[in-house]
């Protein structure tokens, strides 16, 4: 009987864990999942006995944290997860001839040019954050030779912390909110986000005998816009669920706010498609089922905690309220 192929995933993600672990992978593989620190990031040789138990055929790697700002102020720790972290993934995954699939982001480049990146050209990172994901790719190239490195535009979906979900939480409470308008990237759904790696990933098993070349490919939703544009199609696809805001266009990178993204990192995908068939998908298909289902949940736990709060204030059956028996008892 043939050996299932084993797929490591390694990081937290809370954008992209769950999707990713829940999809339906091809037949004959097994998946196993874990945060960096269950496995041993940052202890090489702890993540050296740990791989070498495992055993995997290919591991994905969603390490790194894409938080600008935090990273702006914690650059120590935002290079242990995005920098150290991968380039010891890398050594042990490169020593035992692993093939490794890394997930990266387009804020490796400064956004100072007006056409889309191509995958050749070099990082040119301006933030911690982005210079901290340029690093942990020079790493993979370094130390492993099978590798993908899959760069993605800003992320938005119903699972973890994300713009899309703190718009509409924003816009919940009406009045204003304030949304940059000079970042221009491919606004990509995470679920949309976590089949391409499933698409890769299943490629890379097929021909990891085969191909032994490292590869750097862009994936991201089309057409290209602003958060500004974005917010204003969320949130009119929300209005159906009495979400209502003004939105206010801001320019971070103007004004120097802490860890602003770079201007302009729209994708050329290209490559991407042809080697990998990867189709783009047109975020604002995805943007309407996302609002939709983050609305719903969360009216039905508003509901939900509406009921449990009245329960304890429901009276006992013959019995008065305990409010009305205290006002009954005052005015004897």
């Amino acid at each position: 009987m043939r050996r299932a192929k084993q797929i490591l995933i390694i990081g937290r993600n809370p954008a992209l864990g769950a999707d990713l672990t829940a999809l339906r992978w091809p037949a004959g593989t097994e998946i196993h999942s874990f945060d960096g620190p269950d496995v041993g990031l940052l202890d090489i040789e702890r993540l050296r006995r740990n791989v070498e138990a495992l055993a995997p055929d290919l591991i994905v790697s969603i390490v790194g944290s894409a938080a600008n700002e935090r990273a702006e102020r914690d650059r120590t720790l935002t290079q242990a997860r995005s920098h150290w972290a991968v380039g010891d993934l890398a050594e042990v995954a490169g020593a035992r001839n692993i093939p490794l699939l890394h997930l990266s982001s387009d804020q490796v480049f400064s956004g100072d040019r007006t056409t889309p990146y191509l995958e050749s050209d070099a990082p040119d990172a301006i933030s911690v954050f982005g210079q901290a994901q340029a690093a942990a790719e020079a790493e993979i190239r370094a130390h492993c030779r099978h590798h993908v490195i899959l760069r993605s535009g800003w992320l938005f979906g119903i699972h973890g912390h994300n713009m899309l979900r703190t718009m509409l939480s924003l816009g919940k409470r009406g009045g204003r909110v304030h949304i940059p308008h000079d970042h221009v990237s491919g606004p990509t759904p995470a679920r949309e986000l976590c089949s391409a790696l499933r698409q890769v990933a299943t490629v890379v098993l097929d021909t990891a005998a085969s191909d032994g070349a490292g590869h750097t490919v862009h994936f991201s939703a089309t057409p290209p816009a602003t958060l500004f544009e974005f917010g204003r199609v969320a949130l009119g696809h929300a209005a159906a669920y009495r979400v209502a805001a003004e939105l206010v266009p801001i320019s971070p990178s103007r004004f120097g706010a802490i860890g602003a993204p770079a201007r302009r990192t729209e994708l050329d995908c290209a490559i991407a498609r042809e080697r990998f068939g990867l189709v783009q998908p047109d975020w604002h298909e995805a943007l309407a089922a996302c609002v939709d289902e983050i609305c719903r949940t969360d009216t039905i736990v508003s509901e939900q905690d509406l009921s449990a709060a009245l329960v304890p204030m429901m009276p006992r059956r013959g019995a008065l309220p305990a409010l009305l028996q205290r006002d009954r008892r005052r005015a004897v």
